[in-house]
């Protein structure tokens, strides 16, 4: 072995590896093992353990879901995994506008942890909360050209990969609008009026769902869940919600639309 080859053993042995926090860029001895960031940003995480709202999963008092309009809502319920403070609008800045791909994973590890709480909150003794297919919500063909990818599609497909739950995109954008988080609560309802159709092949793979399910275990409802990033007002998941549940309703299949988002605001 070379002198060098064995100084570098010995260093190794007495040094413990050093890494590097994706979040805060502090170099540690040891990152938090299910989020890989170390455990001062993991302490700082806003977790929505338990939402005071159990129809938007809002974590403080909730005025939207009081409305006499929420009463049109087309989703069962939303959960999301934290609470949109200026540390959590940092992470997704850097996920969502800068391009930092390694945000990818840590945000949807996040996410999933919504989604656990959400299936254990669902199933009962007697009842077992499945999700069928996974979809997400668009975006334009300008912000795809912007960013390079969906955001929410990117989410959606690692929940899929990593719960075995099939990921369909069911839905299109079929007009751009400039960014939501520039409206008021009336302007985002407003310009989410006829925003977003079927994709053209929702229909048959909704089909192929049903189809594969034999008629003893043919689910009734049909559940989707449906990814986004941030819930604001609901008006952009609801407008989604709208859309696949008249095409549940064309092929007369019985069908719940699930939100789950990153953060609620």
């Amino acid at each position: 072995m070379k002198w060098q080859t064995f100084m570098n053993s010995v260093h190794q042995f007495i040094s413990p590896p050093v890494d590097t926090c994706l979040t805060c860029n502090k170099r540690v001895k040891q990152l938090n093992t299910s989020l890989a960031i170390c455990e001062e940003c993991t302490r700082t995480i806003p977790w929505i353990a338990k939402p005071r709202c159990g129809v938007c999963g809002r974590h403080i008092g909730c005025p939207d879901c009081t409305r006499p309009a929420a009463a049109q809502r087309a989703i069962v319920c939303n959960r999301s995994s934290v609470a949109y403070n200026a540390q959590m609008r940092e992470w997704l800045a850097q996920y969502k506008y800068r391009g930092n791909e390694r945000y990818a994973e840590l945000l949807a590890k996040m996410l999933e942890r919504a989604y656990t709480g959400m299936k254990r909150e669902f199933t009962n003794t007697h009842f077992k909360w499945k999700i069928d297919f996974i979809t997400f919500v668009p975006v334009s063909q300008v912000r795809l050209s912007e960013r390079g990818f969906n955001q929410a599609e990117m989410l959606g497909s690692i929940l899929s990969r990593k719960q075995r739950i099939p990921l369909i995109p069911l839905l299109e954008r079929r007009r751009h609008t400039v960014k939501q988080s520039f409206k008021s609560r009336h302007e985002r309802i407003q310009d989410m009026q006829g925003i977003f159709q079927l994709h053209s092949s929702a229909v048959q793979r909704m089909k192929d769902v049903l189809n594969s399910y034999s008629s003893s275990t043919s689910p009734l409802p049909l559940r989707i869940l449906l990814v986004d990033d941030i819930y604001t007002t609901g008006s952009t998941v609801n407008a989604c919600a709208h859309i696949l549940k008249e095409a549940g309703l064309s092929l007369n299949m019985p069908l719940e639309v699930y939100c789950l988002t990153w953060a609620r605001s």
